[in-house]
């Protein structure tokens, strides 16, 4: 019966990816990519890198990350741009499977096709790898400063390189700190601060435009013109408020809080805390939950409460399940003028989210005979 479910599971992730090609194949190709490529251009030409002041903020090929972001990306300027949006492409593909097969890895033999065929056919995935977003480089590099947890140096250098390519593992400073890993925080800090400084003098003048800039990016104002969605009015009136983004922003710092504190107390399950904490990262940013390539940040929190739910048996197993593939939907929900479809991310985040910690609360907590697992021991059984 195992081998039946396993091979069942591999013609379905054949099938997903299959179709993930179809859908990405619709997709314009580089529409991301293709303005790192520009800013290293403008870079080295002595041109500005970030729109100006007077310019509509969201066109195609904007550059919108720190200056040093556009340097390594000189190292494609000799290639054509189309050609480097295809070699872009291979990239993403391969960094993909590489972040894949790390959260995949754990689950049981027969239940890997499955989540194999889930992962490839998740759209803001598809998105994210054909559009040539940087929001999985900087989830990838998340994901490894959490494997190096235990040597400071080496996951300071990760998690500070994740938070500096993008904003969205920034809540798990606040995670980290609670979690009473400190020493990770600090150094990070202070090798962002270092980089940040090392590179001043040869990047002053875009710092300077980034700077000019923040106030616009932060308004949301911006969002809601080149998203151009006001149906339904009730949603409208509540999402695009003032108060809506920074509701969002401080319950899911709380949350990242909460989660670092019970990491704390539960070293055996830290990497679900962990992993909780990071699916609540799109709604740090002021205008996070727009952006549907964010939701990748839910895929390490599905692989580890599907390995959670298998363990189950009955009826609490089918409903897990289950729920789990609610929230998996849900997140996939695509219609590009109104914005249900983000009050139906929401939902499937939040779902998740839900669904996790009730697996959590229905598993006993690893123990010996009259005694507790000291927590470097408890950290590498969890960890593997």
């Amino acid at each position: 019966m195992t081998r039946l479910i396993w091979a069942v599971g591999v013609a379905a992730f054949v099938l997903a990816v299959l179709a993930a090609v179809q859908v990405g194949m619709a997709l314009p190709l580089g529409y991301d990519s293709r303005a790192y490529w520009l800013a290293a251009r403008h870079m080295l030409d002595g041109a500005s890198i970030y729109p100006g002041q007077n310019a509509t903020l969201g066109a195609s090929g904007e550059f919108h990350y720190l200056p040093l972001v556009a340097v390594p990306f000189m190292a494609f300027l000799p290639l054509p741009v189309d050609v480097y949006e295809k070699v872009f492409l291979v990239l993403e593909i391969a960094l993909a499977a590489a972040v894949g097969v790390a959260l995949i890895r754990p689950l049981p033999n027969a239940a890997r096709p499955w989540a194999a065929a889930a992962y490839a056919f998740f759209t803001p995935m598809i998105l994210e790898v054909t559009l040539g977003n940087l929001d999985l480089a900087s989830l990838a590099l998340a994901l490894l400063a959490w494997r190096w947890r235990e040597h400071a140096a080496r996951g300071a250098v990760a998690l500070g390189a994740a938070v500096g390519i993008k904003f969205l593992p920034a809540i798990l400073l606040p995670f980290y700190l609670a979690a009473g890993r400190r020493a990770i925080v600090i150094r990070a800090l202070v090798i962002g601060v270092a980089a940040l400084i090392v590179s001043l003098p040869f990047l002053w003048v875009p710092t300077l435009d980034l700077i000019d800039l923040v106030p616009r990016y932060a308004d949301t104002a911006w969002v809601r013109i080149i998203v151009a969605r006001e149906d339904p009015k009730l949603f409208a009136d509540i999402m695009w408020s003032d108060v809506f983004p920074l509701v969002l922003g401080l319950a899911a710092v709380a949350f990242a809080v909460l989660c670092g504190r019970m990491a704390k107390r539960d070293p055996a399950r830290e990497t679900d805390w962990h992993h909780l904490a990071l699916a609540a990262s799109p709604y740090l940013a002021p205008f996070g939950f727009v952006w549907m390539t964010f939701l990748i940040t839910s895929l390490p929190l599905l692989a580890v409460s599907y390995g959670r739910a298998l363990r189950l048996h009955g009826a609490l197993r089918i409903v897990s399940l289950a729920g789990l593939l609610f929230s998996w939907l849900a997140m996939q929900v695509v219609r590009l003028h109104d914005l249900v479809p983000l009050v139906v991310h929401l939902v499937g985040v939040l779902g998740l989210i839900a669904i996790s910690l009730a697996l959590l609360s229905m598993e006993r907590r690893p123990q010996t005979e009259g005694r507790s697992i000291p927590a470097s021991r408890a950290t590498r059984i969890a960890s593997g």
